[in-house]
């Protein structure tokens, strides 16, 4: 069955201890909060019911899928009950990954739930049989970016369930200031509790959250960080890496260290890249980083597999030198060195300035 993200814990709660409760979940999406939320009530579901073990299995492109099916036909040494938490890195599991899972669900065990999260599935991979074989007989859930009116409805219900209730001009307020980034509006949510509400009202009535409130509380969290920058360089967002840059240079963020940022994701590429010419499969190269950063870092790397890097590493040792006031343009001030500094990041972000076209 499909269900909604929020629709998810109701569900569990009035069908967990049925005897014909579902015991496969797919988790689908790229919006990392709900997901986060999602994969968690299933695993709190899993704790509560019994399910006290708990085994993680990482499938990429060189993932073996008879894992699958070696770990539902384990017999634990305690005899407990088992969630197998699958996390598919890949943007489908494949013709081997779908048989695995087909013929997971062709006899389900009692004794194990089975956890799946991939990232969004689009087009004809939704109606894909793997899919449609555990939209039978388990639960399917696609997570959606939320659009502003929903961020909006999002923060309000997530406010209540605080304690709190915010004006309209509030939630609109905070809203704007995170951007959609559910984590940072829940964070901040969370803040609001802290400083707020009154811990010693014995009335159980709501905390008012009005503008003023949140905007003495509340970071600005469309101000951006040096990683944000990073992220938006990895994953080639032209307009979004221009953004980032003019508001790091308005916030007077140090020079040094947006440098310090673009040359270490340079060498990293360009280290990643050398290992792929070489004989490494992307995957092993990828899982050299933090997982957070992995798939941002497989999408740049497969754009820089044509990047003339002797001009994106002399372009790195110009900027140094005219950070420290030398080079033959180093006259022309911190104005000069902010200009090469967002072009070297349109560079690793993909411009044509940056392509060999010799290759």
């Amino acid at each position: 069955m499909k269900l909604n993200s929020d629709q998810l814990a109701s569900y569990l709660q009035q069908n967990g201890n049925k005897p014909n409760a579902a015991n496969v979940f797919l988790l689908t999406g790229d919006e990392p909060y709900q997901l986060m939320e999602a994969a968690d009530a299933v695993r709190s579901h899993a704790q509560q019911t019994g399910y006290s073990e708990r085994e993680v299995l990482h499938a990429d492109n060189s993932f073996k899928w008879g894992e699958l099916n070696g770990v539902s036909n384990s017999l634990s040494l305690f005899s407990e009950k088992k969630i197998i938490d699958l996390r598919i890195e890949t943007k489908t599991p494949g013709k081997a990954g779908s048989q695995a899972i087909r013929d997971y669900m062709e006899n389900v065990p009692e004794d194990k739930i089975l956890l799946i999260q991939i990232p969004k599935l689009v087009g004809a991979a939704r109606n894909a049989a793997w899919v449609k074989a555990i939209d039978k007989q388990g639960v399917v859930i696609q997570v959606w970016d939320l659009s502003t009116p929903q961020t909006m409805a999002w923060i309000s219900k997530k406010m209540r369930e605080f304690g709190m209730r915010a004006t309209p001009d509030a939630v609109r307020l905070l809203t704007e200031r995170v951007e959609g980034n559910l984590l940072a509006a829940y964070q901040e949510i969370n803040k609001l509790k802290l400083l707020f509400q009154d811990v010693g009202n014995q009335t159980h009535t709501e905390t008012v959250i009005d503008e003023e409130q949140v905007l003495a509380a509340v970071s600005d969290s469309s101000r951006f960080s040096i990683f944000d920058l990073s992220n938006a360089v990895m994953s080639g967002d032209l307009p979004r890496v221009q953004h980032i840059h003019h508001n790091l240079k308005e916030e007077g963020v140090p020079i040094q260290l947006i440098l310090w940022t673009l040359s270490d994701l340079s060498r990293q590429l360009y280290t990643a890249s050398f290992q792929l010419r070489n004989g490494m499969t992307a995957s092993q190269v990828v899982a050299k980083m933090p997982r957070p950063r992995q798939r941002p870092f497989q999408i740049a790397l497969t754009r820089m597999q044509s990047a003339n890097w002797v001009s994106i590493l002399k372009k790195n040792s110009e900027i140094d030198r005219l950070s420290k006031g030398q080079g033959e343009i180093a006259n022309k001030g911190m104005g000069r060195v902010w200009s090469e500094l967002l072009e070297l990041a349109l560079m690793l972000a993909g411009t044509e300035l940056m392509m060999d076209k010799t290759v």
